[in-house]
């Protein structure tokens, strides 16, 4: 009986998850991240199996695909593991297949094989919302003196804009929490941390808007030449569902 493996939802548990099966010469049938437990059907015909993440094996995997691939395929793998499209797991378990399989040596960095096309694919739409990310980023200043910003990105690119805050705001204190997912980076000047927020509201609350966002607001209506407003075209640039998140539209009205 093939085995559908869980794991916990991240980039190293899932390489840890690829490791063992080559290990213990598992029969996969199937690669499901928790975050997919609670809605996701079950197939009688697959075993539950669990593994947990290891770092040892996930850097050994690394190093293999590297080995036989270089760092830029590595990356690819990562930014279309980020976009959580369902069964991306087995997709890039069919690549990692064919590419340690040795059968063409001249597969591990074809971008247009079977297998790395759609990944090449996925990994560009979510390397283009993490840069697009980059100017929706809106900061507002806590109490303790700590930049906050909350985002929804579609894809899980949080880590992927890190570098860029941590280069601009080097000497500063900031935070950025994707509350779609639950979980943020805090820069304490010096070194960049993953943090869990349980009560995001009260964070907020401490966050009411002040010169930064009604600095962002006012360069908006100063730009803003209402003759020449084009809703349509300006839903298709900036989709709606990122507008939550940004003064300048609240204080405008919306047209959707």
């Amino acid at each position: 009986m093939s085995l559908c493996i869980s794991y916990d939802s991240t980039f190293d548990g899932f390489l840890s998850v690829v490791f063992e099966v080559y290990r213990q010469r598992l029969d996969v049938g199937d690669i499901r991240p928790d975050r997919d437990a609670a809605g996701a059907s079950v197939d009688i015909f697959q075993q539950p199996f669990r593994i947990e993440t290891d770092q040892e094996s996930a850097r050994r995997l690394k190093r293999a695909v590297i080995n036989a691939a270089g760092e830029d395929v590595l990356q690819t793998l990562n930014a279309a593991f980020r976009s959580e499209e369902a069964g991306i797991e087995m997709k890039i378990f069919a690549y990692l297949q064919r590419l340690f399989s040795g059968v063409d040596k001249n597969f591990a960095r074809n971008p247009a094989s079977n297998e790395m096309l759609p990944l090449f694919q996925i990994a560009r739409a979510v390397r283009r919302e993490a840069g697009g990310m980059l100017g929706l980023v809106r900061f507002s200043k806590t109490s303790d003196g700590t930049y906050f910003s909350e985002i929804e990105p579609k894809y899980d690119v949080l880590d992927l804009m890190v570098g860029h805050f941590r280069g601009r705001f080097a000497g500063e204190r900031w935070a950025i929490y994707d509350s779609k997912r639950k979980y943020g980076v805090y820069y304490d000047g010096h070194s960049a941390s993953e943090v869990f927020i349980p009560n995001l509201e009260a964070v907020t609350a401490e966050t009411p808007p002040d010169t930064i966002t009604q600095l962002w607001k006012d360069y908006y209506n100063a730009i803003s030449i209402k003759e020449r407003e084009n809703p349509r075209l300006l839903r298709r640039c900036l989709p709606v569902h990122y507008w939550k998140h940004l003064p300048e539209r609240q204080s405008v009205r919306q047209v959707v």
